[in-house]
């Protein structure tokens, strides 16, 4: 059946997902944290590094394989 399949296909996703709030961002698979201060914050998914510029940034939650910051964002660079 195609839902049990879609299902399943979603369960064993890895792929990094990027879901953009008011003042926060909730990343999934990430591979690591390369350096954050209040103002900066980078990190590294698969294939690309991520940097985060603002103010007041700061980590609300962290497990091995999802992250949520918050502070006020100024820019989104993809390298």
């Amino acid at each position: 059946m195609k839902i049990f399949k879609d299902l399943k296909e979603y369960i064993n996703d890895d792929n990094p997902r990027i879901i953009v709030f008011n003042n926060k961002i909730y990343i999934s698979y990430y591979t690591e944290i390369k350096s954050f201060d209040s103002n900066k914050f980078i990190l590294s998914l698969k294939d690309k590094i991520i940097t985060l510029n603002g103010k007041n940034i700061s980590i609300k939650k962290l497990t091995k394989d999802e992250l949520l910051i918050s502070g006020e964002f100024e820019t989104v660079e993809f390298r």
